[in-house]
């Protein structure tokens, strides 16, 4: 698509980067015609320009970088320095900022939802699961024929209620994969474009949040609707010694809709002004906060995971090593084992080829990790539904039965309006886990109280009992309440909550 479309801008517009490019402001040209120009857009140079003014390299329009070339080399044509030299992260981060927004659609079918259900179908309570999935427990759910087939989505009179065609909280994470064929993925399976490129060649999603703005407009009713994703180099940080740094990348992704099947094909101009418009009115809006690291030593990667072990041993205590426990016992919780077979699935389920998740080789001697590794995406997964499984026990002995039948959560414990969230540590596959809810007593403002807003920690802790996730969620009676302007953590660059409910031993 971003070779395809073409939009002037105004005349006497400057054209160059800000919070995020926009690859369109641009007009597009074969990209041979003016190698130069897309090699100075990579290296993140200051270039202002004026549109329709002549190219100083002698082309009449200025070039977008088309798919290949975001992907192969000029996207990480950055000058870092060596290992255990500092190099200029502002450089970088010019750099990255000129990176263009990626817009990536898909259509809302209940399938990706359903396959997740049933994937999580082992593992949760009933009370956390989000599908209509008839328990196999009851007798009347043996004499169905397949009791995981497609729910019907309509009700008898051919309308679906609200609450079964939303899509749950947490299920975006299955839909809007990546679309990149393999020669334009990282080797270690992952987004090229999000990258900051060498040395940094290797990720761990570190935390983010999710703010669910207008969630009844995301039904899963086949629908198309877009992605619009970006950079916020603005929050990009780099942490650690020379030679160990690591640099925290903020990815900004917000959705919508975008069903154009009563009306005419969209000109290249009416798909801009669509994507823009979801990016500045989202139905739902995500960060996702990546930490790049450096590839282990050489000497690690010549000798294997026994080398790798060493080096590890001979480092300082790491965050995977501290032992940091809740003060305080969750209200809900359950507890599972993550095997390899429930990696597999969320990764193809998320499209997701990165080898940390699949490949238990990989992990051990390029990585140095003892096993499989837990997405963050699918933690995030599991702390939704925990939540849900809260919030559905917490109006069980007050609510009728037939409110509870109909899916309907009483006032005020019926949708997550937020969740921040931080990882802490790696998860393992084969080794159990534990996610935990607990009332925050610390509620959001007077306003958002009598509103019925409502506050709940939640985190998850490894088979040690050390917390390796933790967040703070937003509940709210009504999907369309505005959140109270409090509601958002205040951001803190240690690893404790603002109460303090959880220490480390």
């Amino acid at each position: 698509m971003l070779q395809s479309l073409r939009l002037q801008a105004p005349k006497g517009r400057q054209l160059h980067s800000h919070l995020i490019a926009r690859p369109s402001s641009f007009t597009a040209s074969a990209l041979s015609a003016s190698p130069s120009w897309a090699s100075i857009w990579s290296r993140g140079l200051k270039t202002t320009v004026e549109a329709g003014q002549p190219d100083p390299r002698g082309e009449a329009s200025y070039t977008q970088l088309n798919d290949d070339e975001l992907n192969k080399g000029l996207l990480h044509e950055t000058s870092l320095s060596a290992a255990g030299k500092p190099f200029d992260v502002e450089y970088l981060r010019e750099s990255m900022a000129r990176r263009p927004h990626r817009a990536t659609y898909d259509h809302l079918s209940p399938t990706h939802s359903h396959l997740l259900n049933i994937a999580l179908y082992d593992v949760l309570p009933r009370s956390a699961q989000a599908g209509a999935i008839p328990d196999f427990r009851k007798a009347a759910s043996k004499e169905l024929v397949n009791r995981f087939a497609l729910p019907v989505t309509k009700s008898a009179t051919g309308i679906a209620a609200d609450h079964e065609r939303i899509l749950p909280a947490g299920h975006h994470l299955v839909y809007y994969p990546l679309q990149r064929p393999i020669s334009l993925l990282e080797p270690d399976g992952t987004d090229p474009a999000q990258s900051p490129g060498p040395p940094f060649v290797r990720r761990m999603w570190a935390g983010g949040s999710l703010h669910f703005l207008k969630p009844h407009q995301l039904a899963l009713n086949g629908q198309r609707t877009v992605c619009v994703e970006g950079l916020d180099t603005k929050n990009m940080v780099m942490r650690g010694e020379a030679g160990r740094e690591k640099i925290f990348v903020d990815v900004v992704r917000r959705y919508g809709t975008a069903d154009t099947r009563n009306s005419a094909p969209l000109s290249p101009d009416q798909v801009l002004e669509l994507e823009d418009g979801v990016w500045k009115d989202p139905a739902l809006e995500e960060r996702r906060t990546l930490v790049f690291l450096r590839a282990k030593n050489d000497n690690a990667s010549q000798g294997g995971h026994a080398t790798i072990e060493a080096e590890t041993k001979a480092r300082p205590k790491t965050q995977e090593e501290r032992v940091i426990k809740a003060n305080r016992a969750p209200q809900y919780s359950f507890s599972f084992t993550p095997t390899s077979t429930l990696l597999f699935q969320f990764s193809a389920l998320s499209y997701n080829a990165h080898a940390i998740h699949l490949d238990v080789d990989y992990c051990r001697n390029v990585e140095g990790y003892r096993d499989l590794l837990v997405h963050g995406p699918l933690t995030l997964v599991l702390m939704l539904s925990a939540l849900r499984g809260q919030l559905h026990e917490v109006v069980r002995a007050g609510a009728s039965s037939s409110s509870l039948s109909t899916g309907h959560l009483p006032i005020p414990y019926r949708y997550i309006r937020k969740l921040d969230y931080r990882n802490l540590a790696p998860l393992y596959a084969n080794e159990e886990l534990k996610v935990c809810v607990h009332r925050n007593a610390q509620d959001p403002s007077r306003d958002g109280q009598r509103r019925g807003f409502s506050r709940w920690d939640v985190w998850v802790e490894n088979s040690r009992g050390s917390i390796c996730a933790r967040g703070t969620a937003i509940t709210c009676p009504d999907m369309r309440e505005p959140t109270p302007r409090n509601a958002k953590r205040p951001a803190s660059d240690d690893d404790q909550w603002e109460d303090e409910w959880y220490y480390e031993e």
